[in-house]
């Protein structure tokens, strides 16, 4: 029972423990919402013009940005009805979607740091977002597909 409280392992559990097939999409936001916002730094560096914003403002963007989705996700798709089980995440699930999107996008800063400053080329960088990104996606159908079946 306790082990249900941390990994959801049926469609009954899901947004109430802390981690359920969703947490992967989280993951996946996060290094979604990092790319596309980077391109506010990405595109002018690249051309040897001063960033709109710094890879930390990016950062923060983003995690607004899923605070933001959290408040949509739990208030607004529940009152028109397109939340999954039509409940609210308790507060540990919210709490960890906030914190894996947190890491997608960690992940995808430290990336950035590891090639775009290096290098100055925006291909390496984004090629490897996408691909992260595609690859978390597949993730999270296997892992959606074994919690629902």
């Amino acid at each position: 029972m306790l082990l249900n409280e941390i990994i959801a392992t049926t469609p009954g559990e899901v947004g109430i423990s802390w981690f359920d097939f969703y947490s992967i999409g989280h993951i996946c936001f996060g290094i979604g919402a990092f790319l596309l916002i980077s391109l506010f730094y990405t595109i002018p560096k690249a051309k040897g013009h001063t960033p709109i914003f710094s890879l930390l403002l990016v950062f923060i963007l983003s995690m607004i940005t899923f605070v933001v989705w959290e408040v949509i996700e739990n208030f607004i798709l529940i009152w028109i009805g397109l939340k999954f089980e039509g409940r609210a995440d308790s507060l540990q699930n919210l709490t960890m979607d906030i914190l894996l999107g947190g890491l997608g996008a960690l992940g995808a800063w430290i990336f950035a740091y590891m090639t775009f400053e290096k290098d100055r080329k925006i291909w390496p960088y984004y090629t490897f977002g996408t691909i992260s990104f595609c690859l978390w996606i597949v993730v999270f159908i296997i892992l959606r597909y074994l919690t629902i079946t």
